[in-house]
């Protein structure tokens, strides 16, 4: 994926299955791999979603409400919270935007093209591909794969979760389906890594190939603060960190990059992503002024209580936006099912029932996490941000 503030729409390495397969990869291979498909010959290069998508409607606990309108967005009205500042807020409307954008005009030509071009990403194991589409537009396609800590459907949730949160910084993302020979026929015949890769490291069933579709970022740049230290670098954490304890003073020029690090951390924690600082996975704009969190396919472990990792990111802030830590109080399950429920193509879920009490148990956590800094510090310097 890459990406801009501008918003311009534009939208790895055989797989060696070895006998000695880690159990987890078992088991997800025993849960999607369907029967295999015959080789088709002689697909035409025209490839159709074969279940439509639409993108996920304003949530609502009760009554439920028609679909936002494409060019302005409406969302499902909830009861009224009073946040720590005194200012009421709507803790049950997500908020369909990104980087302050619409989601929808992003989303529209992704479900209305036809692929025409199939590329494999850089980067790790995991499979990713870009597509290219008839009309222009451009995305990053993540199938169902033989690598059982990438699986497509979580990075859907990661979607749907970031904008109920009201944060705007996951890219949009919605579940395809497409004939899996139709899309290595559209592959370059010079290609070879790619149609490998579409043959050997996915799992197809009745030869169709489900995924994900994320929105295609023009533009990607390494995040970097002053003297071009990247933020994701041990001498970039060690700078930011401190900026982000609780009373500190942060430099003017770097206030909205801390407030987007605080919410990248506490996400990062209720989600589980472990893959985050791994490398390459915090990138922003050209201009370093919006922080994009990408890649969440490795996400939503069923551990209540977290992985180590991600608390301990958590724990490097104690500065928090207070909107953003009303909405975690206010979230419950009934409202997390709801966002996750519409519009799951051929998934039977972009969550199971642990997972979903696991994003709950984390969201605990870490509001005990802030409460105790609250305690200690006062809630204007923990709450710091807007």
């Amino acid at each position: 994926m890459r990406l801009g503030s501008c918003i311009a729409v534009e939208v790895v390495a055989f797989v060696v299955i070895l006998g000695g397969v880690a159990a987890g990869a078992s088991s997800v291979l025993a849960e999607l791999r369907g029967p295999k498909a015959e080789p088709q010959r002689n697909v035409a290069p025209m490839i159709r979603p074969v279940v439509p998508v639409r993108p996920p409607p304003p949530i609502a606990v009760v009554p439920p409400v028609a679909p936002p309108a494409p060019a302005q967005p409406t969302v499902a009205a909830g009861p009224t919270l009073v946040t720590s500042a005194g200012t009421a807020i709507d803790p049950l409307a997500p908020v369909w935007q990104f980087a302050g954008e619409p989601d929808e005009p992003m989303l529209a030509p992704l479900r209305a093209g036809v692929p025409r071009r199939i590329k494999v990403n850089r980067g790790g194991s995991s499979l990713s591909l870009r597509l290219e589409f008839d009309n222009g537009a451009r995305a990053a396609f993540k199938p169902d794969q033989v690598f059982g800590q990438s699986n497509p459907r979580r990075e859907i949730a990661a979607y749907r979760i970031d904008r109920l949160l009201g944060i705007g910084r996951v890219p949009p993302a919605i579940a395809v389906t497409y004939d899996l020979a139709a899309l290595i026929a559209v592959t370059d015949r010079n290609d070879g890594l790619a149609r490998t890769r579409l043959r050997e490291d996915t799992i197809p069933r009745n030869g169709k190939l489900r995924g994900e579709l994320s929105w295609w970022v023009p533009v990607l740049a390494d995040g970097k603060l002053a003297g071009g230290v990247p933020i994701d670098t041990t001498d970039g954490i060690v700078t930011w960190r401190k900026w982000l304890k609780a009373g500190a003073t942060i430099p003017p020029e770097r206030l909205e990059l801390c407030k987007q690090l605080s919410m990248l951390a506490l996400f990062d924690f209720v989600i589980d992503n472990t893959d985050r600082w791994t490398g390459a996975n915090a990138r922003m704009n050209p201009d370093n002024t919006v922080l994009y969190f990408m890649d969440n396919t490795l996400a939503f472990g069923k551990n209540p209580q977290g992985h180590h990792k991600t608390f301990l990111y958590l724990q490097r802030v104690q500065t928090f936006s207070r909107r953003l830590v009303d909405r975690l109080r206010a979230l419950d399950e009934a409202q997390l099912r709801a966002v996750l429920a519409p519009d799951t193509g051929d998934f039977d879920q972009l969550l199971t029932d642990a997972e979903v009490a696991a994003v709950l148990g984390r969201r605990d956590r870490a509001l005990v996490y802030i409460d105790g800094l609250i305690k200690t510090h006062g809630v204007d310097k923990v709450l710091a941000f807007p």
